[in-house]
């Protein structure tokens, strides 16, 4: 389960239009910000902490104290972060991160209350937040938009890393004939199944605790995984020698840094895989395989 960073920066009022910028571009999953008493400004952006974090943190320093030393920002600027505890975050993400559309046919919510759909898109809802994957991270955003291209109904489909069960709820809602959504960790797998119920899918998609897929011994015509580079590679090696994907199947994978994209590439070819199509999205990278070679 994916914990979550605040960010919080303490500038003047001049300068927070471009701290939002900084954080917005650092990967942010959107900013707010309060006025002080002493009129200055605190901007937070809420972060997930993914593998690549500390550099992220180490770029925004460097980019704060470079606007320091050519007077954009003034010298007092401060940059602070913690972790957020679930019931910290939950309630302050929901109200920066409005109603998104993904792609051509979804719409992520993160609230129960109604919403105007006027495009008819499939919404998804989700209200835990705790599992990886709100949509609104590049890398889920990627998974989406690949899924939404094949042909899911009357399916087979793995979501392996279920998270917040985002990328298993959009493939039951495309009409998936049946999904099974994995995940190592208990609390994930509660609050996908809460999610599954919540968008009323639960009775087409089966949760299962799995290692990625050593509890998993049936074929799937999509292998779904928003993973991060290591478990990729991994998963990989087991999507082959347990026989996962189908002939004629697809895999999409996302999750990788362009950095770790250096090493999953050679090894997808290594493996027998053949890359359908890539695509990077602010430092992430994502993909669609098949097993077949020609």
């Amino acid at each position: 389960m994916v914990s979550w960073l605040a960010i919080e920066v303490v500038t003047s009022l001049q300068g927070a239009e471009q701290v939002h910028g900084l954080l917005d571009a650092l990967g942010c999953m959107g900013t707010a910000q309060t006025f002080e008493p002493d009129g200055t400004v605190r901007v937070v952006g809420y972060l997930p902490a993914t593998e690549d974090v500390a550099e992220k943190l180490v770029w925004l320093q460097e980019q704060i104290d470079f606007a320091i030393a050519h007077d954009w920002l003034p010298q007092s600027t401060s940059v602070t972060t913690r972790t957020l505890e679930a019931e910290e975050w939950e309630a302050p993400l929901r109200e920066v991160l409005p109603p998104l559309p993904i792609g051509n046919r979804f719409l992520i919510v993160l609230t129960d209350e109604p919403v105007d759909n006027p495009e008819h898109r499939i919404i998804l809802r989700l209200r835990s937040l705790g599992g990886f994957g709100t949509g609104h991270h590049p890398t889920t955003r990627m998974c989406l938009e690949f899924l939404e291209q094949c042909q899911v109904k009357g399916k087979r489909v793995l979501d392996v890393g279920t998270g917040s069960g985002i990328l298993a709820i959009a493939s039951a809602k495309l009409g998936a004939r049946e999904v099974v959504a994995t995940d190592i960790d208990d609390a994930a797998l509660d609050a996908a199944q809460e999610n599954a119920t919540r968008n009323g899918c639960i009775d087409f998609i089966s949760f299962v605790k799995s290692d990625l897929l050593r509890q998993v011994s049936e074929q799937f015509d999509i292998v779904l995984s928003n993973l991060l580079t290591p478990l990729i590679k991994d998963l990989a090696w087991q999507i082959k020698s347990r026989q996962v994907l189908a002939p004629e199947g697809l895999w999409i994978g996302s999750g990788v840094s362009v950095e770790g994209w250096k090493e999953v590439k050679p090894l997808l070819f290594k493996l027998g895989y053949r890359l359908v199509e890539e695509r990077e999205l602010a430092g992430w990278v994502a993909f669609i395989a098949t097993s077949r070679l020609n």
